[in-house]
Protein backbone atom coordinates (compact mmCIF):
# COMPACT_ATOMS: atom_id res chain seq x y z
CA UNK A 1 0.00 0.00 0.00
CA UNK A 2 2.58 2.94 0.78
CA UNK A 3 4.08 2.25 -2.57
CA UNK A 4 0.52 2.52 -4.20
CA UNK A 5 0.09 5.79 -2.20
CA UNK A 6 3.51 7.08 -3.58
CA UNK A 7 2.73 6.20 -7.16
CA UNK A 8 -0.29 8.45 -6.57
CA UNK A 9 1.62 11.36 -5.06
CA UNK A 10 4.08 10.97 -8.07
CA UNK A 11 1.75 10.54 -11.09
CA UNK A 12 -1.58 12.62 -9.86
CA UNK A 13 -1.69 13.86 -13.46
CA UNK A 14 -2.40 10.43 -14.63
CA UNK A 15 -5.86 10.76 -16.37
CA UNK A 16 -7.73 7.75 -18.19
CA UNK A 17 -6.55 7.34 -21.77
CA UNK A 18 -3.15 8.71 -20.54
CA UNK A 19 -0.47 5.79 -20.75
CA UNK A 20 2.10 5.60 -17.82
CA UNK A 21 4.97 6.87 -20.15
CA UNK A 22 2.97 10.03 -21.15
CA UNK A 23 2.46 10.90 -17.20
CA UNK A 24 6.04 9.72 -16.56
CA UNK A 25 7.28 12.47 -18.99
CA UNK A 26 5.01 15.28 -17.98
CA UNK A 27 5.49 14.55 -14.13
CA UNK A 28 9.09 13.54 -13.22
CA UNK A 29 10.84 14.96 -16.44
CA UNK A 30 8.45 18.19 -17.05
CA UNK A 31 8.19 17.49 -20.53
CA UNK A 32 4.81 19.46 -21.47
CA UNK A 33 1.91 17.40 -22.28
CA UNK A 34 1.83 17.79 -25.94
CA UNK A 35 5.36 16.69 -26.09
CA UNK A 36 4.88 13.89 -24.24
CA UNK A 37 2.32 11.88 -26.06
CA UNK A 38 4.73 12.52 -28.71
CA UNK A 39 7.91 11.03 -27.19
CA UNK A 40 5.62 8.39 -26.04
CA UNK A 41 5.94 6.97 -29.61
CA UNK A 42 9.35 6.63 -29.61
CA UNK A 43 9.68 4.95 -25.83
CA UNK A 44 7.75 2.62 -23.51
CA UNK A 45 8.24 2.76 -20.25
CA UNK A 46 7.14 0.04 -17.88
CA UNK A 47 7.63 0.94 -14.10
CA UNK A 48 9.49 4.37 -12.81
CA UNK A 49 12.82 2.62 -11.56
CA UNK A 50 14.44 2.69 -14.46
CA UNK A 51 14.17 6.04 -15.66
CA UNK A 52 14.37 7.15 -11.76
CA UNK A 53 17.95 6.07 -11.43
CA UNK A 54 18.72 7.62 -14.26
CA UNK A 55 16.94 11.43 -13.33
CA UNK A 56 18.62 10.64 -9.53
CA UNK A 57 22.00 10.13 -11.48
CA UNK A 58 21.77 13.41 -13.50
CA UNK A 59 20.56 15.36 -10.40
CA UNK A 60 23.63 14.23 -8.87
CA UNK A 61 25.85 15.98 -11.69
CA UNK A 62 23.57 19.18 -11.95
CA UNK A 63 20.43 19.08 -14.04
CA UNK A 64 17.30 20.33 -13.00
CA UNK A 65 14.24 19.26 -14.09
CA UNK A 66 14.26 22.52 -17.13
CA UNK A 67 17.92 20.70 -18.28
CA UNK A 68 16.29 17.47 -18.26
CA UNK A 69 13.02 18.13 -19.99
CA UNK A 70 15.37 19.54 -22.48
CA UNK A 71 17.82 16.12 -22.74
CA UNK A 72 14.40 14.19 -22.68
CA UNK A 73 12.84 15.75 -25.55
CA UNK A 74 15.83 15.59 -27.71
CA UNK A 75 16.65 12.05 -26.67
CA UNK A 76 14.12 10.56 -24.58
CA UNK A 77 15.95 6.53 -24.79
CA UNK A 78 18.40 7.96 -21.81
CA UNK A 79 15.66 7.28 -19.75
CA UNK A 80 15.60 3.82 -20.62
CA UNK A 81 19.67 3.55 -19.66
CA UNK A 82 21.39 1.84 -17.57
CA UNK A 83 22.40 4.43 -15.09
CA UNK A 84 24.79 2.49 -12.78
CA UNK A 85 26.86 0.29 -15.43
CA UNK A 86 26.50 2.78 -18.44
CA UNK A 87 25.65 5.92 -17.70
CA UNK A 88 27.79 6.55 -14.54
CA UNK A 89 31.04 5.54 -15.95
CA UNK A 90 30.56 8.04 -18.76
CA UNK A 91 30.13 10.97 -16.76
CA UNK A 92 32.92 10.17 -14.44
CA UNK A 93 34.99 9.41 -17.28
CA UNK A 94 33.70 13.42 -18.28
CA UNK A 95 34.71 14.83 -15.35
CA UNK A 96 37.68 13.24 -14.87
CA UNK A 97 39.39 15.32 -17.84
CA UNK A 98 37.83 18.57 -16.54
CA UNK A 99 34.48 18.72 -17.79
CA UNK A 100 31.92 20.71 -15.26
CA UNK A 101 28.54 20.26 -15.12
CA UNK A 102 27.78 23.02 -17.18
CA UNK A 103 29.56 21.45 -19.85
CA UNK A 104 28.38 18.31 -19.51
CA UNK A 105 25.01 19.25 -19.85
CA UNK A 106 25.84 21.60 -23.25
CA UNK A 107 27.21 18.67 -24.50
CA UNK A 108 24.58 16.07 -23.31
CA UNK A 109 21.65 18.10 -24.65
CA UNK A 110 23.50 19.35 -28.01
CA UNK A 111 24.28 15.60 -28.92
CA UNK A 112 23.04 12.09 -28.43
CA UNK A 113 26.36 10.74 -26.69
CA UNK A 114 25.65 8.86 -23.59
CA UNK A 115 24.70 5.87 -26.28
CA UNK A 116 28.22 5.39 -27.00
CA UNK A 117 30.83 3.33 -26.08
CA UNK A 118 33.34 4.96 -23.55
CA UNK A 119 36.17 2.44 -24.47
CA UNK A 120 35.57 2.15 -27.85
CA UNK A 121 34.25 6.09 -28.68
CA UNK A 122 34.78 8.97 -25.90
CA UNK A 123 38.29 7.39 -24.35
CA UNK A 124 40.19 7.69 -28.06
CA UNK A 125 38.35 10.88 -29.33
CA UNK A 126 39.67 11.99 -25.85
CA UNK A 127 43.16 10.68 -26.65
CA UNK A 128 43.31 12.29 -30.05
CA UNK A 129 42.25 15.26 -28.90
CA UNK A 130 44.79 15.37 -26.36
CA UNK A 131 47.55 14.58 -29.07
CA UNK A 132 46.76 17.35 -31.22
CA UNK A 133 46.07 19.88 -28.07
CA UNK A 134 48.91 18.82 -26.07
CA UNK A 135 46.95 19.55 -22.41
CA UNK A 136 43.78 18.49 -21.08
CA UNK A 137 42.37 22.18 -20.51
CA UNK A 138 43.16 22.68 -24.17
CA UNK A 139 40.74 19.77 -24.97
CA UNK A 140 37.80 20.81 -22.45
CA UNK A 141 38.23 23.76 -24.22
CA UNK A 142 37.79 21.75 -27.93
CA UNK A 143 34.97 20.18 -26.68
CA UNK A 144 33.10 22.57 -24.94
CA UNK A 145 33.38 25.06 -28.10
CA UNK A 146 32.56 22.47 -30.98
CA UNK A 147 30.06 20.13 -29.34
CA UNK A 148 29.35 18.30 -32.47
CA UNK A 149 32.78 18.49 -33.57
CA UNK A 150 33.72 15.82 -30.97
CA UNK A 151 30.49 13.68 -31.01
CA UNK A 152 30.15 13.63 -34.98
CA UNK A 153 33.70 14.74 -36.56
CA UNK A 154 35.28 12.15 -38.68
CA UNK A 155 38.77 11.28 -36.77
CA UNK A 156 40.19 9.57 -39.72
CA UNK A 157 40.47 13.46 -41.50
CA UNK A 158 41.41 15.27 -38.29
CA UNK A 159 44.73 13.34 -37.92
CA UNK A 160 46.25 13.81 -41.46
CA UNK A 161 44.58 17.51 -41.65
CA UNK A 162 46.67 18.63 -38.81
CA UNK A 163 49.84 16.89 -39.77
CA UNK A 164 49.15 18.88 -43.05
CA UNK A 165 48.98 22.06 -41.30
CA UNK A 166 52.33 21.11 -39.09
CA UNK A 167 54.07 20.15 -42.27
CA UNK A 168 53.12 23.66 -43.40
CA UNK A 169 55.01 25.16 -40.12
CA UNK A 170 51.52 26.26 -39.02
CA UNK A 171 52.76 26.62 -35.49
CA UNK A 172 50.63 24.82 -32.16
CA UNK A 173 48.74 27.87 -31.27
CA UNK A 174 47.31 28.49 -34.02
CA UNK A 175 46.49 24.35 -34.41
CA UNK A 176 44.82 24.99 -30.88
CA UNK A 177 42.79 28.25 -32.29
CA UNK A 178 41.48 25.75 -34.89
CA UNK A 179 40.58 23.14 -32.73
CA UNK A 180 38.65 25.92 -30.29
CA UNK A 181 37.08 28.13 -32.39
CA UNK A 182 36.22 26.43 -35.73
CA UNK A 183 37.24 22.76 -34.88
CA UNK A 184 34.59 21.48 -37.65
CA UNK A 185 36.84 22.58 -40.23
CA UNK A 186 39.53 20.08 -38.73
CA UNK A 187 37.30 17.33 -39.24
CA UNK A 188 37.03 18.03 -43.23
CA UNK A 189 37.22 16.06 -45.76
CA UNK A 190 41.21 15.43 -46.27
CA UNK A 191 41.20 15.95 -50.38
CA UNK A 192 39.38 19.31 -49.77
CA UNK A 193 41.30 20.29 -46.66
CA UNK A 194 44.86 19.44 -48.84
CA UNK A 195 43.59 22.23 -51.14
CA UNK A 196 42.19 24.59 -49.21
CA UNK A 197 45.89 24.99 -47.31
CA UNK A 198 47.84 24.76 -50.93
CA UNK A 199 45.55 27.76 -51.91
CA UNK A 200 46.53 29.64 -48.62
CA UNK A 201 49.68 29.35 -49.32
CA UNK A 202 49.04 30.41 -52.85
CA UNK A 203 47.28 33.06 -52.38
CA UNK A 204 50.21 34.49 -49.94
CA UNK A 205 49.01 33.95 -46.66
CA UNK A 206 51.67 33.00 -43.57
CA UNK A 207 51.30 29.65 -42.20
CA UNK A 208 52.68 31.17 -39.04
CA UNK A 209 50.12 33.57 -38.44
CA UNK A 210 46.82 32.76 -36.83
CA UNK A 211 45.13 34.46 -40.24
CA UNK A 212 45.75 31.21 -41.80
CA UNK A 213 43.75 28.99 -40.49
CA UNK A 214 40.98 31.33 -40.79
CA UNK A 215 42.01 31.37 -44.30
CA UNK A 216 42.08 27.76 -44.52
CA UNK A 217 38.70 28.39 -42.99
CA UNK A 218 36.95 30.61 -45.49
CA UNK A 219 38.09 28.69 -48.38
CA UNK A 220 36.44 25.40 -47.40
CA UNK A 221 32.99 26.65 -46.14
CA UNK A 222 32.60 29.46 -49.19
CA UNK A 223 32.26 27.65 -52.37
CA UNK A 224 33.57 28.91 -55.55
CA UNK A 225 30.22 30.66 -56.49
CA UNK A 226 30.11 32.41 -53.78
CA UNK A 227 34.04 33.57 -53.83
CA UNK A 228 32.98 34.81 -57.33
CA UNK A 229 29.61 36.31 -55.64
CA UNK A 230 31.70 38.37 -53.33
CA UNK A 231 34.73 39.44 -55.53
CA UNK A 232 31.83 40.95 -57.74
CA UNK A 233 30.71 43.10 -54.73
CA UNK A 234 34.07 44.06 -53.82
CA UNK A 235 34.79 45.29 -57.34
CA UNK A 236 30.99 47.56 -57.12
CA UNK A 237 32.89 49.59 -54.08
CA UNK A 238 36.13 49.82 -56.07
CA UNK A 239 38.44 46.93 -54.92
CA UNK A 240 39.75 44.81 -58.15
CA UNK A 241 40.19 41.26 -57.74
CA UNK A 242 44.09 42.12 -56.51
CA UNK A 243 42.87 44.83 -54.09
CA UNK A 244 40.62 42.21 -52.76
CA UNK A 245 42.93 39.19 -52.58
CA UNK A 246 44.94 41.89 -50.78
CA UNK A 247 42.20 42.72 -48.28
CA UNK A 248 41.52 38.74 -47.78
CA UNK A 249 45.25 38.20 -47.11
CA UNK A 250 45.06 40.89 -44.21
CA UNK A 251 41.59 39.90 -42.62
CA UNK A 252 40.19 36.42 -44.14
CA UNK A 253 37.33 37.09 -41.91
CA UNK A 254 36.11 39.84 -44.33
CA UNK A 255 34.73 36.47 -46.30
CA UNK A 256 32.26 36.03 -42.90
CA UNK A 257 30.35 38.86 -44.19
CA UNK A 258 27.32 39.03 -45.85
CA UNK A 259 27.09 40.65 -49.39
CA UNK A 260 24.09 42.74 -47.56
CA UNK A 261 26.54 43.75 -44.17
CA UNK A 262 29.76 44.66 -46.19
CA UNK A 263 27.40 47.02 -48.57
CA UNK A 264 25.83 48.89 -45.76
CA UNK A 265 29.22 49.25 -44.43
CA UNK A 266 30.84 50.20 -47.19
CA UNK A 267 28.17 52.90 -47.73
CA UNK A 268 28.36 54.68 -44.49
CA UNK A 269 31.93 54.47 -44.83
CA UNK A 270 32.54 56.00 -48.06
CA UNK A 271 29.41 57.81 -49.12
CA UNK A 272 28.34 59.05 -45.38
CA UNK A 273 31.55 59.97 -43.90
CA UNK A 274 33.66 60.33 -47.30
CA UNK A 275 36.97 57.45 -46.47
CA UNK A 276 38.26 55.98 -49.88
CA UNK A 277 37.68 52.13 -50.43
CA UNK A 278 41.19 52.01 -50.99
CA UNK A 279 41.96 53.34 -47.51
CA UNK A 280 39.40 51.10 -46.31
CA UNK A 281 41.13 48.23 -47.86
CA UNK A 282 44.70 48.84 -46.14
CA UNK A 283 42.62 48.54 -42.89
CA UNK A 284 39.89 46.40 -43.93
CA UNK A 285 39.72 45.06 -40.17
CA UNK A 286 36.95 47.97 -39.60
CA UNK A 287 34.16 46.56 -41.20
CA UNK A 288 34.57 43.75 -39.09
CA UNK A 289 33.36 45.90 -36.20
CA UNK A 290 29.54 46.36 -35.54
CA UNK A 291 27.96 49.27 -37.57
CA UNK A 292 25.24 51.01 -35.52
CA UNK A 293 27.03 50.02 -31.79
CA UNK A 294 30.74 51.01 -33.21
CA UNK A 295 31.17 52.19 -36.57
CA UNK A 296 28.53 54.91 -36.62
CA UNK A 297 28.73 56.57 -33.55
CA UNK A 298 32.53 56.72 -33.46
CA UNK A 299 32.49 58.09 -37.47
CA UNK A 300 29.86 60.82 -36.69
CA UNK A 301 31.84 61.95 -34.34
CA UNK A 302 34.81 61.99 -36.06
CA UNK A 303 33.44 63.95 -39.09
CA UNK A 304 32.19 66.60 -36.87
CA UNK A 305 35.61 67.47 -35.21
CA UNK A 306 37.11 67.33 -39.02
CA UNK A 307 34.27 69.55 -40.40
CA UNK A 308 35.37 71.94 -36.97
CA UNK A 309 38.64 71.79 -38.19
CA UNK A 310 39.66 70.05 -34.16
CA UNK A 311 41.41 67.39 -35.47
CA UNK A 312 43.71 66.59 -38.67
CA UNK A 313 42.04 65.04 -41.54
CA UNK A 314 44.69 62.06 -41.84
CA UNK A 315 43.67 60.42 -38.80
CA UNK A 316 44.51 56.55 -39.44
CA UNK A 317 41.15 54.28 -39.13
CA UNK A 318 42.99 52.29 -36.40
CA UNK A 319 43.25 55.39 -34.01
CA UNK A 320 39.53 55.82 -34.89
CA UNK A 321 38.45 51.97 -34.49
CA UNK A 322 40.42 49.75 -33.02
CA UNK A 323 40.96 51.61 -29.76
CA UNK A 324 39.53 50.68 -26.38
CA UNK A 325 35.69 52.44 -25.90
CA UNK A 326 37.53 54.39 -22.77
CA UNK A 327 40.29 55.74 -24.83
CA UNK A 328 37.92 57.14 -27.60
CA UNK A 329 35.96 58.64 -25.19
CA UNK A 330 38.72 60.56 -23.62
CA UNK A 331 40.84 61.07 -26.80
CA UNK A 332 37.65 62.69 -29.25
CA UNK A 333 34.72 63.05 -27.03
CA UNK A 334 35.48 64.49 -23.50
CA UNK A 335 38.93 66.57 -24.59
CA UNK A 336 36.49 68.54 -26.88
CA UNK A 337 33.31 68.59 -25.07
CA UNK A 338 34.30 72.19 -23.64
CA UNK A 339 34.18 73.40 -27.43
CA UNK A 340 31.33 71.28 -28.76
CA UNK A 341 29.04 70.49 -25.57
CA UNK A 342 26.65 67.91 -27.46
CA UNK A 343 29.14 65.83 -28.58
CA UNK A 344 29.11 62.91 -25.74
CA UNK A 345 24.69 63.31 -27.09
CA UNK A 346 26.08 62.13 -30.26
CA UNK A 347 27.99 59.62 -29.76
CA UNK A 348 25.01 58.52 -27.54
CA UNK A 349 23.05 58.34 -30.97
CA UNK A 350 20.97 61.33 -29.24
CA UNK A 351 21.79 64.16 -31.40
CA UNK A 352 21.47 63.44 -34.99
CA UNK A 353 25.05 64.75 -36.22
CA UNK A 354 24.05 67.28 -38.42
CA UNK A 355 22.87 69.34 -35.51
CA UNK A 356 25.77 70.09 -34.50
CA UNK A 357 28.32 70.24 -37.44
Amino acid sequence: MPNLTTFTEIYGNYHKGDTFTVSYLINSCGVSPRKAKELSNRINLKTPDGPNAVIDLLNNYGFTKTHLAKLVEKHPLVLVADAENTLLPKLKFFRSIGLSNTDMRKILIANHTLNRSLKKFFIPRYEILRRVLGDDQEVVRAITNSRFGFTYGDTMNLVPNIEVLRQSGVPQASITFLMINSATVAYWKHSRFVEAVNTAKEIGLNPLRTNFIVAVEMLLIRSKAVWESRFEVYERWGWNREMALQVFRKFPCVMKLSEETFAKKMSFLVKDMGWLSEDIAEYPQVIAYNLEKRIIPRFSVIKILKSKGLIENKLHLSAIICITEKKFLENFVVSFQKDLPLLPDVYGGKVKPSNVM
